[in-house]
């Protein structure tokens, strides 16, 4: 995982919510940005101060700033899901908490099961299209969308543009001559122009990123399989996987 999952837009779903704050704090201690020992103050009206117990509080800060407006999920939600354990109350009227093992254990998966298109052109990346939607069957991901025997037509089009607008993440796999069908283009300023869709492009079979390609499908965004074998797919996968949320 990287930084990138700390600046994700905080979920609507007061669940999802809850698991997505417990999962942030953990990676940021896993990482050391802040403590696993968060103290939580009441300030006033609904307004709690958080801080973090060891180092520098302002990273803690700031992101529950960024992502949570400074309102995050209270910590007596944390501790009925079994993220928080309440540990002792200072003087000061702090509340001590420790983020337990289950909050650890949320960095292992996403909180939910992501939605993710992929588009590919047929005569270049098929088999290699077929790989990604069984590794991600395999971790959980029930329906990944892949057009695999469907011609296009208006009211396709329709539905594929909806499918790519609608998707958390847009997988472009990009071969040699992918760019040539005007139906990937297509998709891909589709997914370029929608809000909240994350572009990871997969570049294979001798791709080297010639002609007008769009800075998103760059070789610096790119996971890149410099060659056809067994060893250089693998690794793609665990990239993908781990761009997706995944520990494989």
């Amino acid at each position: 995982m990287t930084d990138d999952l700390l600046r994700q837009p905080a979920p609507e779903n007061p669940v999802e919510r809850i698991h997505t704050l417990a999962r942030d704090l953990a990676y940021g201690a896993l990482n050391g940005r802040w403590s696993p020992k968060i103290g939580i103050a009441f300030i006033g009206g609904d307004q709690y101060g958080w801080l973090s117990q060891v180092g520098d509080p302002s990273p803690l800060m700031e992101y529950l700033v960024e992502k949570w407006n400074d309102r995050p999920p209270p910590a007596e939600l944390l501790t009925s899901f079994g993220y928080f354990n309440w540990l002792e109350e200072r003087e000061s009227g702090t509340n001590i908490y420790i983020l337990t093992e289950k909050a650890f254990g949320l960095l292992e998966k996403p909180t939910a099961p992501p939605s993710v298109f992929i588009s590919y052109r047929r005569n270049q990346s098929s088999a290699l299209g077929l790989l990604i939607v069984a590794r991600l069957k395999a971790v959980g991901v029930e329906n990944p969308f892949i057009d695999m025997n469907i011609d296009p037509g208006d009211e396709w089009h329709a539905l594929l543009e909806k499918t790519v607008r609608q998707s958390q993440y847009f997988v472009a796999l990009m071969g040699p001559g992918t760019l040539e069908s005007p139906y990937v283009r297509r998709e891909i300023e589709w997914a370029l122009d929608a809000q909240g869709v994350h572009v990871i492009p997969i570049w294979h079979n001798g791709y080297a990123g010639v002609g007008d390609v769009p800075e998103a499908l760059s070789s610096k965004n790119a996971i890149r399989i410099k060659e056809e074998s067994a060893e250089e797919y693998e690794l793609a996968m665990i990239k993908l996987l781990n761009r997706l949320g995944y520990a494989p």
